[in-house]
């Protein structure tokens, strides 16, 4: 060792010399008073060169103000101070004996001898150890890369200002950047917000960040992605790295999915409404069902009263004195009930009981002829137009009921309009297949009867009862509200269908339609009926009626006609006179009957008495097609007239050869 501390001892400074390190010792005037053999060696400049020269004269040329710095304050203040060499890398020009740069760290201390300050100012070679751990670093980047190179998400790590500094395999397949592309360039290459990478702003190290942003690959194609990043430390440096997992599939398949489940929302929501809607439907019909048989049912009890009455007051008209009171009294009478057999019809014809007599019908010539009873009914004010084809095919109906019907919805037009309008009446040709739009209406060819006003209309809630029975909105008695009942009935009776539709201040619109009929229609020709005689032959009839009252009614009716009538209050006992061998001529039989109906008891009666005339009275139009033998209808209330005409009809299809038996007288 050389030194110029005085009074230094020779063993100590054997002991520095051999010291795998640097020493050096500077005075209070920084002026270097030990020079250790290694620092000779490595820096190659002699003790005498170094000697009693301050520190920055030896290493003249070198920036060495922070050493100089550090030595001075360990003089002034006593300080220990540390240069490292990842901070300082060129503090002193030390070489090993490769000729390559050490490394090295330094150590200042303060220290005194013989009451005079120096300072210590030690060199530790750290080559061999940054190798080491160099080595070591490799191994571990090595071993990192390989397993993050093996990683099917994309890894990137950018430095603390968003540059990227290194990415991994997958991500050059995600973002199709080569990773010398990609190394250098801002994290915006791949991410569409760059806020969503958290550069600029340094967080605590276990910090973790989740989140669902899009990017763009090189093609730009865009992709969607889940980024999870984390900052970490590296040499006193800070870095980002993110695991950009790419979610694209994921996100179509949730969108997808998403679809999907609106559609089948949609669906059940369409389901639920048409189920919601038939289920409407089911219930109004079995409402509309329940009150046809209601209404039904009271018209034929209503039927029975009124043959009843009106047989009784076409004999009380025959006997009383030719009065002209009691023959106005009477007229009054019959005319009262002849009101309540319409009322019965129009029951009926909205339970669809009624009897029809359908047949080939031309519109144009019906609407033609109720041209003049259309004016009259409906009054100056109104305005009407029909538009009829001359070509229009016949449709198959009750003539005497579409017309009924037809004055029936005019009328109605007419008090939809108290200050006056318009009625049109048109009439087309329709051919629906089967399902049709049409509700109730099946496959096949129709006319289409529209007739449409320019009146007050109806809203939703009128228009849905519209078609009940006994519904107006006429003030009382101004109305049955049975009007378009009785229409919709014939409608669905005939094979046809009604449809409403109106709005509120813009008219109503009724289409009515009716099957074509295979045939043409004919002409009617006048026919004058002749007056009401006494038959003019004379038979035994059985006459079978649960109803006293009506069976009296009858019973006298036909023995003013100049019969012979035998009584039977229910089946069983019409069954019990037959077989006691009563000479019968015919039989007229009621159908609603407790116990056998009318149609049962003329089967019993037609394998037991075949030949025997059968008349069935009824007030219904239609009986099950198993019930249906074909017999001849006496269509209730009945008048004595229709008694004669239905007896002589019966006779003269026997006559012609049906199967009658001979007359007992």
């Amino acid at each position: 060792m050389n030194s110029a501390i005085p009074d230094s001892s020779p063993a100590l400074g054997g002991v520095l010399d051999v010291i795998d390190a640097g020493v050096i010792v500077v005075d209070s005037a920084r002026r270097i008073v030990v020079w250790n053999g290694w620092m000779a060696q490595k820096s190659g400049i002699g003790a005498n060169a170094a000697l009693r020269r301050p520190l920055e004269e030896v290493f003249s040329g070198l920036r060495t103000d922070r050493l100089v710095q550090a030595v001075s304050d360990a003089l002034a203040f006593d300080n220990s101070g540390f240069l490292s060499h990842t901070l300082h890398p060129s503090l002193l020009p030390l070489r090993g004996s490769n000729g390559q740069p050490l490394l090295h760290n330094i150590r200042i201390r303060p220290m005194a001898s013989n009451g005079q300050s120096y300072c210590l100012v030690q060199i530790d070679d750290v080559t061999e150890t940054v190798r080491r751990q160099g080595v070591l670093r490799d191994r571990q980047n090595a071993r990192y890369r390989a397993v993050v190179d093996s990683a099917l998400d994309a890894i990137v790590t950018t430095d603390l200002s968003g540059v990227i500094q290194w990415m991994n395999n997958a991500a050059q397949r995600q973002f199709l950047y080569d990773a010398d592309e990609a190394v250098g360039q801002p994290i915006d290459l791949f991410l569409t917000n760059p806020a969503d990478w958290p550069s600029g702003q340094e967080q605590d190290d276990a910090a973790r960040r989740i989140t669902e942003t899009s990017g763009h690959r090189k093609d730009g194609s865009v992709l969607h992605m889940e980024v999870t990043t984390s900052q970490w430390r590296s040499d006193g440096r800070v870095f980002v790295t993110g695991i950009l997992r790419d979610t694209t599939e994921r996100k179509i398949a949730a969108e997808a999915l998403k679809r999907l489940n609106e559609e089948l929302e949609q669906k059940v929501e369409e389901r639920t409404r048409e189920r919601e809607d038939v289920l409407a439907k089911l219930f109004n019909a079995q409402k509309m069902e329940s009150i046809g048989q209601l209404t039904g049912g009271l018209a034929h009890d209503f039927n029975n009263l009124l043959a009843a009455i009106l047989g009784n007051l076409d004999l009380l008209r025959k006997r009383l004195p030719d009065d002209a009171k009691f023959r106005r009294l009477l007229d009054g009478a019959i005319h009262g009930a002849e009101r309540g057999a319409s009322l019965t019809s129009r029951l009926l014809a909205f339970a669809r009981r009624q009897e029809l007599k359908p047949k080939a019908v031309d519109i144009a010539a019906l609407m033609s002829g109720m041209t003049e009873l259309l004016e009259r009914s409906l009054g100056s004010s109104i305005q009407i137009e029909t538009h009829i084809p001359v070509d229009l095919p016949a449709v198959h109906v009750d003539i005497n009921q579409l017309e009924l019907a037809l004055l029936n919805l005019a009328v109605n037009a007419r008090d939809a309009m108290p200050f006056g309008g318009s009625l049109s009446i048109s009439a087309a040709c329709d051919t629906f297949a089967d399902g049709a739009t049409v509700p109730d209406l099946g496959g096949g060819d129709y006319v289409r009867i529209t007739v449409a006003d320019t009146g007050v209309g109806m809203d939703e809630t009128i228009l849905a009862k519209a078609r009940e029975p006994f519904f107006t909105t006429k003030g009382p008695g101004k109305g049955t509200g049975l009007g378009l009942s009785m229409v919709h009935g014939l409608a669905v009776q005939s094979g046809g269908a009604l449809r409403l539709s109106s709005k509120a201040g813009q008219g109503t619109r009724v289409d009515l339609w009716l099957p074509r009929s295979p045939h043409e229609a004919t002409s009617e020709s006048n026919v004058v009926q002749p007056s009401l005689k006494l038959a003019s032959r004379h038979f035994r009839i059985l006459l079978v009626d649960d109803d006293a009252l009506v069976r009296m009614g009858t019973a006298d009716m036909l023995e003013d006609l100049g019969h012979e009538v035998v009584e039977a209050g229910s089946a069983a006992e019409a069954l019990t006179l037959l077989q006691s061998g009563v000479g019968l001529d015919m039989v007229i039989t009621d159908q609603a009957m407790p116990g056998m109906r009318g149609t049962e008891l003329a089967t019993q009666i037609g394998r037991k008495y075949p030949g025997l005339p059968i008349i069935l009275a009824t007030g219904y139009a239609e009986l099950p097609n198993e019930e249906d033998p074909g017999l001849p209808r006496l269509s209730k209330p009945f008048r004595q007239e229709d008694i004669a005409k239905i007896i002589d009809a019966v006779i003269q299809r026997g006559d012609a050869g049906a199967k009658v038996i001979a007359l007992r007288r």
